[in-house]
């Protein structure tokens, strides 16, 4: 975490192995829905489940909208580097999640490398929090982040098998 005033940066990182090349996961990172229960019991005591993320004005490029919603609102983003299907990034615009009062940021990279499993997905989470009480927040948003991380990739991981294998859970989580 770097110091700027009163200002830290919070950094999450997990990689998650999919049975499936690049280009077949790409489209999630653009339009997917994410409709597994929630493992973790994180998501029973306020931190927010993702449900979609989508391009809502259309095609993805550097500069286009991308929005991710859960239950309890959304994020706007703004796509800052489109690579398709190797990288793509993004920084948090706005929202109307509870967390507005404490986050001055929020970006996130995910880059996707062929393994010999598939893919090698890892997202990167940056967090700017603000104010005296931050330090208290760490842990929380630490354990939140990394949840929703593992959340997506669980749902991709469902996605990206054939209707027979869904039962399997096979994710190798990071």
């Amino acid at each position: 975490m770097a110091c700027r005033g009163y200002r830290d940066d919070v950094i999450v990182r997990t990689r998650w192995v999919v049975p499936h090349p690049p280009e077949a996961l790409w489209p999630a990172l653009c339009d997917s829905r994410l409709e597994l229960r929630p493992a973790c019991p994180v998501f029973y005591v306020g931190t927010p489940r993702p449900t979609q993320c989508r391009l809502p004005d259309g095609p993805g490029e550097v500069g286009a909208a991308r929005q991710c919603v859960s239950e309890q609102g959304e994020v706007r983003q703004r796509i800052t580097a489109w690579e398709p299907p190797a990288r793509l990034a993004f920084r948090m615009e706005s929202t109307n999640l509870g967390f507005h009062r404490f986050v001055d940021e929020l970006g996130d990279v995910f880059e996707l490398a062929p393994s010999g499993q598939g893919t090698s997905v890892t997202r990167t989470t940056t967090v700017t929090v603000r104010g005296f009480g931050r330090p208290a927040l760490y842990p929380a948003l630490w354990v939140g982040l990394k949840s929703v991380h593992r959340f997506v990739f669980r749902n991709w991981q469902k996605m990206s098998l054939p209707s027979g294998q869904r039962d399997d859970d096979r994710g190798l989580g990071g």
